[in-house]
């Protein structure tokens, strides 16, 4: 069992902060001995279980204005792949989204900051994905299986994933479901369901991909197998 502690808003829109805008963070030092995996880590459902729960025994809620500029804490991003069988969700920034150096990106997660309105902290992941899913997409009406945390997503290589750390969901829709499913802000993105088994797809390209969509696209074939069949030994 892995030791968590060092001792017992939407990813698709540009940066807009307000003075009050509270995000929920944690401690970089209070967790893994302040030594972060890096990448992507998976997790089985009893670990997932247990570092959301160690997350938000120890979140707050910080202005995001700081918490942007401040490396000794990480920022919580619920980050969600949606899949329909072999195929996985896939997001298209378009340029009238606003950031002209995210024109033509591509994402297969969905998710975004928690904020005071998923408040309070236990749950708060949860809260904040579903609200995250629910502004931006046309969900199924039909009852949807609820997402499971399937890893954890670091990247301290860089200036913005160091302040940022993803809880990776899965949430599976059967076919119907996925034939309902579309984006809201139809003139700012485009989504459409893509194949994962398609290394010569343009799709793929890792100079198209966000950061974190590239390392869990290396990833998220083998969970989708892994998945089913650890459910099914039960």
């Amino acid at each position: 069992m892995r030791t968590w502690s060092a001792r017992p808003r939407s990813l698709h829109s540009p940066i807009a902060m307000t003075e009050d805008e509270l995000v929920l963070v944690v401690d970089r030092a209070a967790c893994f001995g302040g030594d972060w995996p890096q990448g992507f880590t998976p997790l089985g459902d009893a670990e997932a279980r247990e570092l959301v729960a160690h997350f938000e025994a120890l979140a707050r809620f910080e202005p995001r204005v700081r918490a942007e500029l401040e490396p000794a804490w990480k920022q919580c991003i619920p980050y969600c792949a949606v899949v329909c069988e072999a195929q996985v969700f896939c997001v298209e920034r378009l340029p009238r989204q606003g950031e002209t150096r995210l024109h033509g990106k591509l994402s297969i997660g969905i998710g975004g900051h928690v904020g005071r309105e998923d408040a309070p902290t236990r749950g708060a992941l949860a809260r904040g994905l579903l609200r995250e899913l629910a502004e931006e997409l046309r969900l199924p009406a039909s009852p949807l299986r609820t997402p499971r945390c399937v890893g954890l997503l670091n990247d301290d290589a860089n200036a913005v994933g160091a302040v940022h750390v993803g809880l990776v969901y899965v949430l599976e829709l059967d076919r119907p479901q996925a034939a309902e499913l579309g984006i809201r802000e139809i003139s700012k993105l485009a989504g459409a369901f893509r194949p994962l088994v398609a290394p010569d797809g343009p799709w793929q390209d890792a100079a198209r991909l966000e950061s974190w969509s590239a390392l869990l696209l290396d990833v998220l074939p083998r969970l989708l197998t892994e998945q089913p069949a650890r459910r099914a030994s039960r």
